[in-house]
C-alpha cells in the first residue's frame, strides 16, 4: 500500500453531547488514513489508528482532514517504531 507508518492520535473533544460524539464518528470513519477508531475511557475521548506514508504525508492529514473536523479540543500523536504483535483475527480456542 505504500503506508508504511503506523501513528496513534489520542484525541480530546471539547463536548461530549451524543450529536458531537456521532457527526465526530462519521467523520473519522471517511478518513482513508484512519483504519481504527475508538471512543476510549480515560485522560482523552479517541484512541485513533492512521496510516501514513511518511511525515509529510501525516503533516497534510492534519492539516487537510482531521483538524478539519470540528470539536477537536487536543489530539496527541506517537509513530510506531515497529510491531511486537499484529494479529488480524483471533482463534476463539486459544482463549480457554
Amino acid at each position: 500500500m505504500g503506508l508504511a507508518n503506523t501513528v496513534f492520535v489520542e484525541l480530546t473533544l471539547n463536548k461530549h453531547d451524543d450529536k458531537v460524539l456521532e457527526e465526530f464518528g462519521t467523520a473519522l470513519a471517511r478518513i482513508p488514513e484512519v483504519i481504527e477508531a475508538h471512543l476510549v475511557s480515560g485522560d482523552y475521548d479517541y484512541l485513533v489508528k492512521v496510516v501514513v506514508s511518511d511525515t509529510e504525508h501525516y503533516e497534510r492529514f492534519l492539516r487537510e482532514r482531521l483538524y478539519k473536523i470540528p470539536g477537536i479540543q487536543h489530539s496527541r500523536s506517537t509513530f510506531a517504531l515497529r510491531a511486537l504483535k499484529d494479529a488480524v483475527s483471533v482463534d476463539p480456542l486459544l482463549l480457554r
